[in-house]
């Protein structure tokens, strides 16, 4: 068995750190740009008249289109963080099971 490198278990971690918030502010920008989006749709509606129960309607339609078109434009950016998550994890699970001490 190889010896343990004294940081290994905290660079493992950073780079999951690193991955996963890179994911989460990459959510985070998208559903922002969503929200203003959909503000600035609701004020346009409210400006032509439509309220209520129509307006309700297109606001859903719209949010649905833009949620479908962010997971095509970002689907490919989704995919590969959370495979390189999933991988790091799984290298983490193997490195454990292989002797490598955890502190």
């Amino acid at each position: 068995m190889t010896p343990a490198l004294p940081g290994r278990e905290i660079v493992m971690e950073g780079v999951i750190a690193v991955v996963t918030g890179l994911l989460l502010s990459l959510f985070g920008l998208i559903l922002t740009a969503v929200a203003a989006i959909e503000n600035l749709a609701r004020q346009v509606l409210a400006g032509m008249g439509i309220r209520g129960e129509l307006q309700t309607a297109l606001l859903i339609i719209l949010l649905v289109s833009l949620a479908i078109g962010a997971f095509r434009l970002f689907g490919g950016v989704f995919a590969v963080l959370i495979g390189l998550v999933l991988m790091l994890i799984l290298l983490h699970a193997l490195l454990v099971t292989a002797g490598v001490p955890v502190h």
